[in-house]
């Protein structure tokens, strides 16, 4: 990879493609053309890195874009006859793609530069067109907002906690109380939940939180660490997804019903998505085929918490119906749209919805009833590969601190301790993972029949992350960090300090370039414009046209039910 003047990020995206995906042997199920159609993918951008993070963020979301456009590409050519389609990927505006929430501006003044939006900001900034859904307060007081956060055990060892979407069941796990008027701010609430973890070991934290109480968390671990455990031992033979195919004689080969709009132009046109997920991860991926054309009903419940500040970016393309699954006649309406889905997202935890009849078992059962097979698509945090942990709920930075992601970037900056690296890439990255899967899939149904399971996680793209882009050589990195101010970050400063930060330091950089944004109108919301990050591939010719059928919108606000026009902008 050389030193600074002679890296160049565009040409190490196209090598990560080359051998970290289509060529490794983790990927060998790939389509026979993937190989020769990478050289169909062409990378630009500025040559030197930019954002202040150690590991090779750039490169890794634009080779895995760049899988896109190959599987793009391969279904162009079995479905519709087309010969393969030159497509751009530019790694700067690639590197818009994993902070893309963050960078959604309502009524934007076109000539005024990019504003951005913190996390923590997010929600009460958009409540007036995405009414918030955050029932619990997950960070409505500095002692609710510091759950999520790594801190230092009585052994030495450091602990990642999660609020998930309310933290007090980890407070109360913890011995705390859900919210304690005498802590008034940040300081303060490091210094409790410090004392507080320092209490007991690594070990004991992750049995009391993450088994009994059953909540995000776990013991940090740089990549050797997480390579030699059980659970790292367990998915080594993973690449960045896994397909199972289970065929039937009753499922024969083919594709989605067509519709007058299914055409190169909008190669998943009419294919009917069912959106089981929340916050970030699945979210991308049904976004993901949303932008090809396909059709998406998303389904959130009005007891559930939800992130909204999310959803003007993630909502795209979709709509959102609320039901109740605990009463018999929004069950009713669930198993109603699932009987017209070809496609179905779990992103719950590990068997929640098994209950309502939503396990893959019972969906492809249903399947085989009605003659026309599913794609299910099942995430989780730490893997499926019947490790210890597979049963358990967890994030992004739970996954980062797991699978040494996080440690890698706290060595970075001379410390030893980890850090969770900003910007939530191992969520994007696993929803690029899962739009690929889907779109391999719906070529192999296409080509035998049957079901297919898909196993995603987020642990997965991080031991790719680890393994095959990994992170910038030393005196790369020293050049992006010192151009940055070299910037240092504790393991206690979580996405409320480190998120402001780096998003200045991207504004300084220049990375908030407008040719990378569009201004969107939601016919949902009225008209409402809004400046978002564009879609990232490019078709110059024009054969292929990214977008979305239906605008972004809250919650709740369709019916359940597949209208007969899929363009219909709200399902009354």
């Amino acid at each position: 990879m050389g030193s600074m003047s002679h890296y160049s990020v565009p040409s190490e995206a196209a090598k990560v493609l080359q051998n970290g995906i289509v060529s490794h042997s983790q990927h060998s199920s790939l389509p026979t053309e993937a190989k020769a159609l990478a050289s169909r993918i062409h990378f630009t951008g500025q040559e030197k890195p930019r954002l202040a993070v150690s590991w090779r963020f750039a490169e890794s979301t634009s080779a895995l874009l760049g899988l896109e456009a190959i599987l793009i590409n391969v279904l162009l050519g079995r479905r519709y006859n087309l010969e393969a389609q030159d497509v751009t990927i530019d790694t700067d505006h690639a590197s818009l793609f994993i902070m893309s929430p963050y960078l959604v501006e309502l009524e934007p003044d076109a000539d005024a530069d990019i504003v951005p939006t913190s996390l923590f900001e997010s929600q009460a900034k958009f409540a007036k067109y995405f009414p918030n859904r955050d029932i619990h307060g997950m960070a409505s007081t500095p002692l609710r907002r510091g759950v999520s956060n790594i801190y230092r055990a009585g052994d030495g060892r450091y602990v990642h906690t999660h609020a998930s979407l309310d933290p007090t069941p980890s407070l109360n796990a913890m011995g705390l109380p859900a919210d304690d008027p005498r802590v008034t701010n940040q300081e303060e609430c490091w210094a409790v939940l410090k004392d507080t973890v320092a209490s007991k070991t690594a070990d004991e934290w992750d049995g009391v939180l993450g088994e009994d109480a059953k909540q995000a968390c776990t013991i940090c671990l740089d990549a050797e660490q997480y390579k030699a455990s059980a659970q790292g031992k367990a998915n080594a033979g993973v690449g960045l997804y896994r397909i199972h195919h289970q065929a039937s004689d009753s499922l024969p080969k083919g594709w989605w019903p067509a519709t007058a709009l299914t055409s190169p132009t909008r190669p998943l046109a009419g294919l009917k998505v069912l959106d089981l997920t929340r916050v970030i991860a699945s979210p991308t991926m049904t976004r993901g085929l949303a932008e090809l054309g396909a059709s998406v009903m998303r389904v959130t419940a009005p007891h559930l918490p939800d992130y909204s500040g999310l959803l003007p970016d993630l909502n795209w393309g979709k709509w959102n119906c609320s039901l109740d699954l605990r009463k018999a006649e929004d069950l009713a309406k669930l198993q109603n749209l699932l009987k017209e889905a070809d496609v179905v997202v779990n992103g719950y935890r590990p068997g929640v919805l098994d209950k309502y009849g939503l396990s893959h078992e019972k969906v492809f059962e249903l399947g085989k009833r009605r003659g026309r097979g599913f794609i299910y698509v099942r995430e989780n945090c730490f893997g499926w590969e019947g490790g210890p942990l597979d049963h358990r709920s967890g994030w992004q930075p739970i996954s980062d601190a797991h699978s040494g992601v996080s440690f890698g970037y706290g060595r970075s900056m001379g410390l030893d301790e980890p850090v969770t690296p900003i910007f939530p890439h191992s969520d994007f990255a696993t929803g690029i993972a899962g739009t690929c899967a889907v779109l391999q899939a719906l070529i192999e149904r296409g080509e035998k029949g049957g079901n297919f399971l898909i196993d995603t996680a987020l642990n997965y793209a991080n031991q790719w992350l680890v393994k095959h882009v990994g992170e910038y050589p030393k005196e790369v990195w020293e050049d992006v960090w010192a151009a940055n101010g070299k910037p240092v970050f504790r393991h206690w400063h979580n996405t409320g300090v480190i998120l402001p930060a780096h998003l200045k330091l991207c504004a300084q950089q220049g990375l908030f370039e407008k040719r990378h944004f569009e201004v969107r109108k939601s016919g949902a919301l009225g008209g409402l414009p809004m400046r978002m990050v564009k879609p990232v591939l490019q078709y110059l010719d024009g054969h292929v046209e990214l977008g979305f059928n239906v605008g972004t919108r809250g919650n709740g606000v369709d019916a359940a039910r597949w209208p007969e026009d899929l363009l219909n902008e709200v399902v009354e």
